[in-house]
């Protein structure tokens, strides 16, 4: 077999369908089955099931895939490096911003990115921590970022970039701003978790790497939050808090954009890394590394202190 038959292969295991598979190879359909059954044939196996409405993979079509999927990534890697010998100037980086702190930071990064290497194009995408870990693992991303908690998979790289505490934030308005007053050594005043539980707040989306952090503060704290919304936007939580609507916890890095609110220090200090990572078996080529190297140079507003305004 050789690569051409081998994305034959992935397509239709990734389509479910042989027709749908062609017309994203754009052959057609007798085509692809004659090279389905061709590929069969030369192999002594059936990959696919296939009935007028079902495509189901074979035990022995699983191998295959999980093979073809090697194969197409061992050639895809040879022609980027030998790229990054010939040409590194050029290319492609498949990206993961992580909500809006990735974005702002990417931002920073960019122009001077850009100044160096102009013809390199970014793919940037917006997933969850855990679906861009897949994502990672099956080599479909080059870079991830993520804010963490630990760090859990033992084939990534990871590379630091800050760790970053969280902050309580009251609506300006609201009876517990009264105790929003300077302290001696000039950082946010500490709240009482314990003093919002009759509370409403809008948090992270329930499982994401953010209430990882937070929810243990809740269960040190005595009680079960009542939730009126989940997001995936910090911006979202922020409006809501500004609006007088409900209270909520939040990054530094993000707290400090709203500066009507009234932030509060936890005394559970909740914390959690910002990092880069990728792949060990797919390490970033020349252009990536720049990328990364800056990012770490710039990253440093993610875990700087911020102060209050009396």
């Amino acid at each position: 077999m050789n690569t051409r038959q081998y994305r034959y292969i992935l397509s239709i295991a990734e389509c479910g369908s042989i027709s749908k598979a062609a017309d994203q190879l754009y052959i057609s359909q007798s085509g692809l089955n004659q090279q389905v059954m061709r590929i069969e044939k030369e192999l002594g196996v059936t990959i696919f099931e296939r009935d007028t409405h079902h495509l189901k993979i074979t035990e022995a079509g699983a191998i295959v895939i999980a093979h073809a999927k090697e194969a197409v990534f061992l050639e895809e890697r040879m022609h980027m490096q030998l790229q990054d010998v010939l040409d590194s100037t050029v290319g492609e980086i498949r990206l993961n911003l992580a909500m809006e702190q990735g974005t702002q930071l990417f931002c920073a990064v960019f122009p001077l990115f850009h100044e160096r290497y102009p013809r390199v194009t970014f793919k940037l995408e917006d997933h969850k921590v855990y679906d861009q870990y897949e994502m990672l693992l099956q080599k479909k991303l080059d870079i991830g970022m993520a804010m963490i908690t630990k760090r859990e998979i033992p084939e990534f790289e990871y590379v630091h970039l800050a760790r970053e505490r969280f902050l309580l934030g009251v609506p300006a308005a609201h009876p517990l701003s009264s105790m929003y007053r300077p302290t001696a050594d000039g950082d946010y005043p500490e709240m009482d978790l314990y003093l919002c539980k009759e509370e409403p707040f809008s948090l992270m989306f329930s499982g994401s790497t953010m209430r990882e952090a937070i929810d243990p503060c809740f269960e040190a704290a005595g009680f079960k939050p009542y939730v009126m919304f989940e997001s995936r936007m910090n911006h979202v939580a922020a409006l809501m808090v500004r609006n007088g609507i409900c209270l909520t916890i939040l990054p530094e890095s993000q707290a400090r954009l709203y500066q009507d609110i009234r932030w509060f220090r936890l005394a559970a200090d909740p914390t959690w890394e910002s990092c880069l990572l990728y792949h060990q078996e797919n390490p970033p080529r020349k252009s990536a590394r720049y990328f990364i190297d800056l990012a770490v140079s710039k990253a440093g507003f993610l875990g700087v202190r911020s102060q209050p305004i009396w």
